[in-house]
């Protein structure tokens, strides 16, 4: 008996050995994202991001001007502010996700600072910033 109790314990740890590992078809590879557009604080962007709500998944855009950019390398993340009627909405946004789909930059404007956090007083015309040509 303490024979077939080791091919007991043995067998499990076989099997394993025997397995060849296998990739998980229902989940489709992620394409690797190439670099991604030159972006500096003050441009405009549109984001693509992927947000899942009771188990259903949709692009959700985002539409902003950049006034903070963080770190550098796999953390690095920005900041985006948009006016949505009325009321100012920024959101971070991690540029190494899996949930950021895609960047798009639809203007480059001149600043002069790092951190455009002045843009949160102004208001209206005040807020503009000139396109870069």
């Amino acid at each position: 008996m303490t024979e077939e109790k080791k091919k007991g314990k043995a067998r499990p740890a076989e099997d394993a050995k025997k397995k060849p590992a296998a990739v998980s078809e229902d989940k489709p590879a992620r394409e690797p994202q190439g670099e991604a557009p030159a972006i500096r604080p003050g441009d405009e962007l549109k984001v693509f991001y992927r947000v899942i709500e009771a188990g259903k998944e949709r692009t959700q855009t985002y539409e902003g001007t950049v006034i903070a950019i963080k770190n550098s390398g796999a953390s690095k993340t920005i900041t985006v502010r948009k006016n949505s009627f009325g009321v100012a909405v920024e959101r971070i946004f991690p540029l190494n996700s899996k949930l950021v789909q895609k960047i798009e930059v639809k203007k480059h404007t001149k600043v002069r600072r790092a951190k455009l956090f002045y843009l949160r007083k102004l208001k209206g015309k005040a807020s503009r910033l000139k396109e870069l040509r």
